[in-house]
C-alpha cells in the first residue's frame, strides 16, 4: 500500500500507537535541558529512560518518532482474530479494558453496521516508515501516571482521545472513589475520570482526567472562564467548560481545539475563513499568554493536533487517502483549514527561553 494521508486514523486502529506517543510525549519532558522545542535528531540529549522503568525498547534519539516522521508511512493491513463476532471479542483482541460506559463506544454502537464497519478499519495499522515508536510496558505507564497525573482539555475528538487511553490503559484504573473537585463545584458541568487502583482510596486522586472546552475561550469576549462562569455564544452542539482551575493538579496536559470553529458573522461581516482564523488566533494568544505565565516548573504541556473525521464515529471501511472537502454546510466541520489551526498552534507554543510545551502532529484519533 502507497503513502497514506495520516488524516483519516480510526480510533480502533490506534489504541496501542496512542500509548507509544503519550510515552514519547513523556520522553521529550524528560529532555528539560534542551532549549528546542523538539530535539533535532542531530542534537545529542542524555538518555531518559533510565528514569522511565516502563520503557520496554528506546530506539536512538535518530530513529525516534518526530512530529513530523511519525506521519511519513503507509498503512498496512493487519488482520484481527477475534473468538467471535462481538464488542468484546474485539476489545480482547485489541488489548482494551473497558468496563465503563462512555459517550464514543462506536464500535459498540448497533445503528446501521457498525460494528463490522469498526471489524473492517481494525484491521489496519498505520506504520511510520522514517522513525520507530518507544515500546513500553502499559501497566508500568499507568502506575508512572498514578504518581504523575495526565489531564486531556478540548473537544470531542480530544474525548475520544481519553477514552481511547483510559481503555487502552485500564486494566488498573477504576473510577475515582473520592471528590476531585476537576469542575470546581460546578454541578453543571461533568469530568471523564479514571484513577489507579493503587491510589483510588486517596483524598482527591485521579490519575487521567479529561474536561471538555470545545473553544478553551469564551467566543463573546475570549475570556478563560471561571467554573461557574456562562459559556456563552456557542456554534452548533458541545460544551465549553472552564478548565484551568484544575491545571495545579496534574503534571502532563493535553489540550486541544478547533473543529468547532466556524465561519460566522460574530468574527467579521464577510463570513470568511480568513475572519476565523483572525478570531481562532486571537483566542488562541490569550490560551499561550496565560499558559506561558502560570505553567509550573515540573508541569508540561502538549498541544494536541486535529485529524479529519466524522461526527457519527469513522465512516471508514478502510484507509482513505483523498480527503473530503467540506462544503461549509451549515453544521459541517471545516476540516479543510486544520492545517491553519495548526499552524497557530505551533507558532503560538514555541518558547525557547521557557521550552515547556510541545506541539504534537502525532496524536491523531478520530
Amino acid at each position: 500500500m502507497g503513502t497514506s494521508s495520516p488524516a483519516f486514523r480510526s480510533t480502533v486502529v490506534y489504541i496501542i500507537t496512542v500509548t507509544a506517543i503519550i510515552t514519547s510525549l513523556i520522553f521529550i519532558w524528560a529532555w528539560r535541558d534542551s532549549n528546542l522545542l523538539l530535539p533535532e535528531p542531530h542534537e545529542y540529549l542524555p538518555d531518559p529512560s533510565e528514569s522511565l522503568d516502563f520503557v520496554m525498547r528506546a530506539p536512538s534519539h535518530s530513529l525516534q518518532c518526530s512530529s513530523d516522521t511519525f506521519n511519513v508511512g503507509s498503512w498496512v493491513r493487519k488482520p484481527l482474530y477475534l473468538e467471535n463476532d462481538s464488542p468484546q471479542a474485539l476489545e480482547k483482541a485489541k488489548g482494551y479494558f473497558c468496563n465503563w460506559n462512555f459517550p464514543h463506544k462506536c464500535y459498540r454502537r448497533k445503528e446501521g453496521n457498525e460494528f463490522n464497519r469498526s471489524i473492517s478499519i481494525a484491521n489496519y495499522a498505520w506504520e511510520p516508515s522514517a522513525c520507530s515508536l518507544i515500546q513500553v510496558d502499559k501497566r508500568k505507564l499507568t502506575d508512572h501516571l498514578a504518581d504523575h497525573p495526565l489531564l486531556m482539555v478540548g473537544d470531542s475528538i480530544t474525548q475520544l482521545q481519553f477514552e481511547t487511553l483510559a481503555c487502552t490503559l485500564g486494566q488498573d484504573m477504576t473510577g475515582v472513589r473520592t471528590d476531585t473537585n476537576l469542575t470546581g463545584g460546578n454541578t453543571k458541568a461533568w469530568a471523564g475520570q479514571r484513577v489507579h487502583n493503587r491510589v483510588a482510596d486517596q483524598p482527591g486522586a485521579v490519575t487521567l482526567a479529561y474536561l471538555r472546552s470545545d473553544y478553551l475561550v469564551r467566543l463573546d469576549d475570549y475570556k478563560l472562564m471561571e467554573p461557574f462562569d456562562d459559556e456563552g455564544f456557542m456554534i452548533g452542539k458541545g460544551s465549553n467548560f472552564a478548565w484551568i482551575h484544575a491545571l495545579p493538579k496534574f503534571e502532563y496536559i493535553v489540550i486541544n481545539t478547533g473543529p468547532h470553529w466556524h465561519q460566522d458573522l460574530k468574527w467579521g461581516p464577510n463570513k470568511s475563513d480568513e475572519e476565523l482564523i483572525a478570531a481562532f488566533t486571537k483566542g488562541m494568544r490569550v490560551v499561550f499568554d496565560y499558559l506561558k505565565t502560570n505553567l509550573a516548573s515540573h508541569q508540561r504541556l502538549w498541544v494536541r493536533s486535529t485529524p479529519y473525521g466524522h461526527a457519527k464515529c469513522s465512516q471508514y471501511k478502510k484507509p482513505s487517502t483523498d480527503a473530503t472537502v467540506p462544503k461549509k454546510n451549515e453544521g459541517e466541520y471545516q476540516w479543510d483549514l486544520l492545517e491553519k489551526f495548526d499552524l497557530v498552534w505551533k507558532v503560538g507554543t514555541i518558547d525557547k527561553k521557557k521550552p515547556q510545551a510541545y506541539f504534537s502532529l502525532t496524536i491523531e484519533l478520530d
